[in-house]
């Protein structure tokens, strides 16, 4: 019996020692403990000291009934108090969270992880970004976090979420990353990390971790069907990337500094490449330009397609723009667009992000002559803008093109979710304000063998290039 358990005892430790000489090269620095089933445990008590509450006092958003509360109308408003979660970027007291849970606040408290309370003051805060930079004087150096590589980040990861849920004190849960690139219609830079790890009300601000303790995200919301709803197994993070790199600026100039060319794009589908003969399936479309932005400046026109931006290629609208936004300021970059079925490339100087943008200039309107034309292949009924189609579309007194009056039921037009009152502007690359002109451009597609046909169309006070089936 002695021996028998000697031998497995001298077994056992073989085996440990064998694991340990075939572990992966970053995990060369870990303890063997690490590596255990309870090292996990170590590793989060460790995660927990570069986390903080965070509690701030705000006035109400609206005033509250004073006869449901027995207040008089002169009674000051009461205050309320919001929680959120940060973490530790600097040990001298540098913590970042949303902006959201900072905005307009009357205070800020930092609550460490061993519960001392800390005053705490706004370094910074970032206008299409939702990170706030706080800073906070401990008695002695804080423990912070390590930053990870978002951009390795893959779809099955496992992840862990610290935060402050509710204000009931620091929380950890688990989950994996579900998705990449999401977009919650929050910014034109949206590329949040979705995941199923629980995240609640006064997690927003907090970190996301994978396993080897490494910030890779940001927690900022949830989706849920109502406003005071929990956890339903979808919530979203700020790439750590981009957090760390708008903590940076935040840290180094109180704001964020982006960069700016005055364009706006949509993304490429399937159908717009086939309609325009491009060589890939994908990119950016632009649908707009301000008059007076560098994209203007440059020769940047409605119509090119937008596919490489330096020694980047967007694959989307939203790549774009961060990869605008990130590029200094007056740094001139070369811009290859798709114009006229070729590429050519616009070189093009980025500007900083304006506070505000001039609305967009346009050309009066000439009074025209209101002839109703079918489009039987599209499904479309065209007229030309007059002041009886003006006042009946309420269209602007600025308004050019061909202003829809007809759509067919079950054609490609009704199919795209086009209506009465949407106004063609272009077709393909070429402007349209006569009827005439946009049979024209259908004829050449239809000349080209094409199966696509691309409109530009203002939609309320949208532009949207809208695809549809030629016949």
């Amino acid at each position: 019996m002695c021996c028998r358990g000697i031998s497995a005892f001298m077994m056992a430790a073989v085996v440990m020692v064998s694991a340990t000489m075939l572990l992966p090269e970053r995990a060369a620095g870990e303890t063997l403990r690490d590596l255990l089933p309870f090292g996990r445990t170590h590793r989060i008590a460790g995660l927990l000291q570069t986390v903080v509450n965070i509690s701030a006092h705000k006035l109400p958003t609206k005033p509250a009934d004073a006869s449901a509360t027995g207040a008089s109308a002169t009674d000051a408003p009461r205050r309320i108090e919001a929680f959120g979660s940060g973490f530790i970027i600097d040990p001298s007291g540098l913590i970042v969270t949303n902006k959201h849970v900072v905005d307009n606040a009357l205070d800020v408290t930092v609550i460490l992880s061993d519960g001392t309370e800390l005053p705490a003051k706004l370094r910074g805060a970032g206008r299409t970004l939702d990170i706030a930079l706080l800073e906070v004087t401990p008695v002695r150096p804080l423990r912070a976090v390590t930053w990870g590589d978002s951009d390795k980040v893959r779809v099955g990861d496992q992840v862990l979420a610290v935060g402050n849920p509710y204000g009931i004190g620091e929380s950890v849960t688990a989950g994996i990353v579900s998705g990449k690139n999401r977009d919650i219609l929050d910014t034109p830079f949206d590329d949040y990390i979705q995941t199923d790890a629980a995240i609640n009300h006064g997690n927003s601000g907090g970190p996301l971790f994978n396993m080897s303790g490494e910030v890779i995200g940001m927690n900022t919301a949830i989706y849920s069907p109502t406003e005071q709803g929990g956890s339903l197994g979808i919530g979203f993070a700020i790439p750590g990337n981009d957090a760390r790199g708008a903590a940076d600026q935040l840290r180094r100039l109180g704001h964020l500094q982006q960069g700016w060319l005055g364009l706006r794009a949509q993304d490429v589908t399937p159908n717009i490449a086939d309609a325009f003969e491009l060589p890939v399936p994908y990119g950016t479309i632009v649908i707009g330009v301000e008059p007076a932005g560098p994209a203007a400046h440059a020769g940047l026109q409605v119509g090119d397609v937008i596919l490489k931006f330096g020694k980047q290629v967007p694959r989307d609208a939203r790549a774009l723009a961060r990869i605008i936004a990130a590029t200094a300021i007056g740094e001139v970059a070369p811009v290859v667009v798709w114009r006229n079925h070729k590429a050519q490339t616009i070189s093009a100087t980025v500007a900083e992000w304006p506070d505000e943008q001039a609305p967009s200039d346009g050309a009066a309107a000439k009074p025209g002559q209101a002839v109703h034309v079918d489009l039987p292949d599209l499904g479309l009924q065209t007229a030309a803008i007059t002041p009886e189609t003006r006042a009946k579309y309420k269209l602007a007194d600025a308004q050019t093109g061909l202003v829809i009056t007809g759509v067919a039921p079950g054609s490609s037009a009704d199919e795209s979710g086009l209506a009465a009152g949407d106004v063609v502007l272009r077709v393909q690359q070429a402007p349209v304000a006569t009827t005439k002109e946009l049979l024209a451009r259908l004829n050449e597609q239809r000349a080209a063998h094409r199966h696509h046909v691309v409109l530009l169309v203002q939609i309320h006070d949208a532009l949207r290039w809208i695809p549809l089936f030629v016949d």
